[in-house]
């Protein structure tokens, strides 16, 4: 197996954990993903930089929320190691459909996230 085929495999690992991860709304270990130099848009913010600014924007959202949950419907990849992945979000009562573009950096973590809702 090649390493870009093992690389490939271990972010897309990554992305679902970082996903279980926001749903169950610990921040530490989503921060703990991201890289220093991270950026996150989404239709609400955005772009914010920087993994300080990104770790903020986490926290206000899980302390605004009761509850989410992530239904992760697809998750595809690029030719050039980005990933998408289609999911329905439920955040407290609202249903959402949301599709997620996560890049990473050399080290595995994770660069940019760009949230899109449907």
């Amino acid at each position: 197996m090649s390493d870009v085929i093992i690389d490939n495999i271990i972010r897309s690992q990554k992305v679902e954990d970082y996903l279980d991860f926001f749903a169950e709304k610990d921040l530490e270990n989503v921060e703990f993903m991201l890289a220093d130099d991270c950026i996150l848009t989404d239709w609400n913010v955005g772009p914010v930089h920087g993994k300080e600014a990104v770790t903020k924007v986490f926290s206000d959202i899980f302390e605004q929320v009761e509850n989410i949950e992530v239904n992760i419907l697809h998750i595809h990849e690029d030719r050039t190691g980005i990933f998408t992945c289609e999911m329905k979000l439920k955040i407290d009562d609202d249903l959402l459909s949301v599709a997620d573009i996560i890049g990473f950096d050399d080290e595995d973590q994770i660069q940019f996230i760009r949230a899109y809702k449907g």
